[in-house]
């Protein structure tokens, strides 16, 4: 085989991870019933009977008894059947589960399940944010109070710059970390909120007096002050990635040893996914030199790899592990790891699953 042969087969073997349909597996030996329970996840209970998790809505297609898939609640009976020998759910519903509030509206006993583990992601939604350097610089600061101290905590009336819209409440925020890609490339900073603050009066003038509140540290001389955050809607519905590709940067915290259910960085901004992307990830080996002694690419040293005459082989990508999206920002994403085969070092492809 020529080498021109050999890099065209290499390189549709890397791409062969984003070729597939999309096809319902149901896995081998999966319950013909389930019944849901407290605490389960819709990526729960996809697992038990999916090998392709995301595909959970594509169950419900042809079966009009379920309005919304992704209000499942507590007590359903999950009944496995095909028709025209495609998958398909029935819901068994346990009626006693509706009940009248005291003014007599009818109310659910139980809320139903969500996507994602969202206790465990909404500390990350409501107190961690990625800002670009312009974002972050173009922010008031907070300068100090009435009796010279340096740190601050709830209920204590502070001196700030006023923003140039007319927001009166605010998250205050502190820059963490520079986040970066395996480039360089500079992603924004890691954000972490401080505590919230409220505008005690307005007034023309360029600064306000503003009061802290629900501090989770110390604000300090020189934080930041943010509009108020709303309430993330955990609501979201799960499609695959198709064309987007991307880099893991490490989890939320720095490390680069990543672990299932961790949250991590990829640097895909909200252009390209969104709450509820899945993503496959995969790894790739170093470049091989193939001479009479094969030798990794990053045991040459960039001149004698200039001057080489062995042929550059890419090593294939192998898919181990999948994340789903949980919030963007504008050049960075934040998400959760539901598989991971073995620990995620940053710098692994994030693509189709």
């Amino acid at each position: 085989m020529t080498f021109f042969a050999k890099l065209i087969s290499l390189i549709a073997l890397m791409m062969s991870f984003v070729s597939y349909a999309d096809v319902i597996n149901i896995k081998a030996g999966a319950p013909e019933t389930y019944v849901v329970k407290k605490g389960d996840t819709l990526w729960d209970i996809s697992t038990v009977f999916l090998e392709e998790a995301w595909l959970w809505p594509e169950l419900w297609r042809n079966n009009t008894q379920i309005e919304n898939p992704h209000l499942i609640y507590p007590g359903d009976t999950l009944k496995l059947r095909y028709v025209d020998g495609q998958p398909t759910f029935e819901v068994i519903r346990d009626k006693t589960r509706l009940t009248l509030s005291p003014d007599q509206n009818v109310m659910m006993k139980s809320q139903a399940i969500q996507v994602l583990p969202w206790q465990k992601l909404a500390p990350h939604v409501a107190n961690d944010s990625i800002m670009s350097a312009k974002e972050y610089d173009a922010l008031p600061h907070i300068l100090g109070d009435s009796v010279g101290t340096p740190g601050f905590v709830s209920h204590d009336f502070v001196l700030s710059h006023k923003p140039n819209n007319k927001v009166h409440k605010f998250d205050v925020v502190r820059k963490q970390r520079r986040i970066e890609d395996s480039n360089g490339k500079f992603l924004g900073y890691q954000v972490d909120h401080i505590a919230k603050a409220k505008t005690v009066e307005e007034s023309k003038h360029p600064l306000q007096y503003i009061k802290l509140d629900d501090s989770r540290s110390e604000t300090r001389q020189g934080d930041k002050l943010v509009a108020e955050m709303q309430a993330s809607n955990n609501d979201m519905t799960l499609s695959a990635a198709t064309t987007q590709r991307g880099e893991l940067i490490s989890n939320i915290n720095g490390r680069k040893l990543v672990g299932k259910q961790d949250v991590v960085i990829i640097n895909l901004g909200k252009r390209f996914v969104k709450p509820g992307t899945v993503m496959g990830v995969y790894a790739q080996g170093p470049a091989i030199y193939d001479g009479e002694t094969p030798t990794y690419e990053r045991a040459k040293t960039t001149a004698i790899s200039y001057f080489s005459f062995d042929e550059r082989i890419e090593q294939p990508a192998i898919k181990v592990g999948e994340l789903v999206i949980f919030k963007s920002f504008e050049h960075a994403s934040y998400g959760w790891v539901t598989k991971a085969n073995t620990y995620l070092r940053g710098g692994e492809i994030v693509a189709k699953p």
